[in-house]
């Protein structure tokens, strides 16, 4: 059944797993809880931040007692997920201390360049991703949609991490950055692949929908 979700929804939902006993790390909720997830980065941003508005402390939800290979890949798709600078200097005093430090021990990848790349993640696009500002990833994004490239999230995902990761970090979203940039982010969303599947009236009554 469809939900209707709010910001005091949400923040509910996660008061009441967490007073049952429920794992809310990151990881866990992606894999049990997707619709919740879903709401929450929409209306808060990111997880953590949503965390922080049921009045909890997401430090101390977060299960990395115990660093190796396979969390610290986690930690580190979580962050560009969220729309975080990876740079090794934002990273190793800002954003998550711990994490550099463990993903650079001997043990585990023995240096930042190898955690980021073992994530499947593009180190070198990393490293520029300061470089980015507002007005070049609306310049970047306008571009995209006059040489009609497919813009949903998934498409650009797989074609140009370093542009959604930076309007994800620059405009807390890929959709705010799409409306940023004057695009109808409802259209974009239902564009093809997906209506190619569809037949005629299904394609028009989903248009339909969408203006």
């Amino acid at each position: 059944m469809y939900r209707k979700w709010s910001r005091d929804s949400i923040a509910l939902e996660i008061r009441d797993l967490y007073e049952a006993g429920e794992n809310l790390s990151y990881s866990n909720v992606a894999k049990t809880y997707v619709t919740l997830l879903r709401a929450a980065t929409r209306y808060y941003g990111t997880w953590e931040a949503a965390v922080g508005g049921a009045g909890l402390d997401y430090s101390q939800i977060r299960r990395y007692r115990s660093w190796n290979r396979e969390r610290i890949i986690e930690r580190i798709r979580e962050l560009a997920e969220q729309g975080h600078d990876l740079s090794w200097r934002n990273v190793s005093t800002v954003l998550d201390p711990q994490l550099a430090a463990a993903a650079t021990k001997k043990s585990h990848f023995g240096s930042w360049r190898d955690a980021v790349e073992a994530a499947s993640l593009d180190y070198d696009a990393i490293r520029r991703y300061q470089d980015w500002d507002e007005q070049r990833v609306l310049t970047k994004v306008r571009d995209l949609h006059a040489q009609g490239k497919e813009l949903n999230a998934k498409s650009v995902e797989s074609e140009d991490i370093t542009l959604i990761t930076a309007a994800r970090r620059r405009f807390d979203s890929w959709h705010h950055a799409l409306s940023a940039a004057g695009l109808d982010y409802r259209k974009i969303v239902h564009r093809a692949p997906f209506k190619r599947g569809l037949g005629r009236r299904q394609a028009e009554r989903l248009d339909a929908v969408a203006a």
